[in-house]
């Protein structure tokens, strides 16, 4: 029987969508969770029979589907980072952009008698989700659409494993929190998530997705925070563009962080809700919009000293 506890996910990045490179040199991906696995849509015979029987019914078309979650540690997921803003790092600044990037990704179940590697080729990161909350571990998970996917014995020829990193999980409250330039020092929990759209797409002459397709890049999130005053819900109900700011700190090393900035955005919602006689919260939800100073509606900036 397979348990979690003997799981790992590896990654590479492909030059070619689909193939994995040779000899590749894989990434561990310190997951919590992973949900990446192949769909594949079927087809039914519709023949009118006297018998009422189905006379036949096969596999059809088929993608990979499914999602890698993880503790957020500085330096483990760069390379995901940047292909989920379709992007590359310059000078340790990550600015939003047209890019695709794809990966082989290899799972492996160490408790299997055979088969115990499957291995999924031309992922592209068609979501990321981030989470830091005030009182707990800040967590990411990546949304991934591939192409195909096969169970092997081994390892892709002349695979390499990297050493694990070893940078502690991030965590909500060691960074700051930035609203229209202010310090916000009665924000609970903030989210982000970056949306590409990303869809497989199929051709008369094969089973698998050819390079799938990628839509306009959405980025929203949400803002919890303590019902002080109406100031947010002012801008929520006027409009009022604003920004949003915050610090993503390796707890070992305060010299370590990524700051995301979303340069521009609205607030969407706004809704505000009494539950007993405890602490009321406004939970905001906000879109970014592309800010033509930064030339995009998300930036992600690496400091390391």
């Amino acid at each position: 029987m397979s348990q979690g506890a003997r799981h790992s996910v590896y990654f590479v990045k492909e030059a070619v969508n689909g193939e994995t490179p040779a000899a590749p040199a894989l990434t561990v991906f310190r997951a919590t969770k992973n949900t990446l696995d192949i769909k594949i849509n079927t087809l039914e015979s519709a023949e009118l029979r006297n018998d009422a029987e189905t006379s036949d019914f096969r596999l059809g078309t088929r993608s990979i589907e499914g999602s890698l979650s993880a503790e957020l540690s500085f330096g483990t997921f760069d390379d995901l980072m940047a292909a989920a803003l379709r992007s590359d790092w310059k000078n340790n600044v990550l600015t939003a952009n047209i890019e695709r990037h794809s990966f082989t990704f290899v799972d492996y179940q160490a408790d299997l008698p055979d088969g115990q590697y499957t291995i999924y080729r031309g992922c592209e990161i068609n979501t990321m989700a981030l989470n830091v909350s005030a009182e707990g571990i800040t967590t990411v998970e990546f949304g991934i659409i591939g192409r195909s996917m096969e169970i092997s014995d081994t390892l892709p020829t002349g695979a390499t494993i990297k050493d694990r990193t070893t940078s502690a999980p991030m965590d909500g409250f060691s960074g700051s929190l930035l609203e229209d330039g202010n310090p916000v020092s009665v924000i609970t929990e903030v989210s982000l998530s970056v949306e590409n759209g990303i869809e497989a797409r199929y051709a008369v002459g094969s089973k698998y997705s050819i390079t799938p397709s990628a839509k306009k890049r959405n980025v929203t999130g949400s803002v919890n925070t303590y019902f002080e005053d109406n100031s947010y819900r002012k801008k929520f109900l006027n409009e009022t563009e604003s920004n949003i700011s915050f610090d993503l700190i390796d707890p070992a090393n305060a010299a370590k962080k990524y700051i995301v900035k979303i340069p521009r955005l609205k607030f969407t919602e706004a809704p505000r809700s009494v539950d007993g006689e405890g602490d009321i919260m406004l939970n905001l939800n906000y879109k970014g919009l592309l800010d033509t100073t930064v030339g995009a509606s998300i930036q992600i900036t690496r400091a390391t000293a």
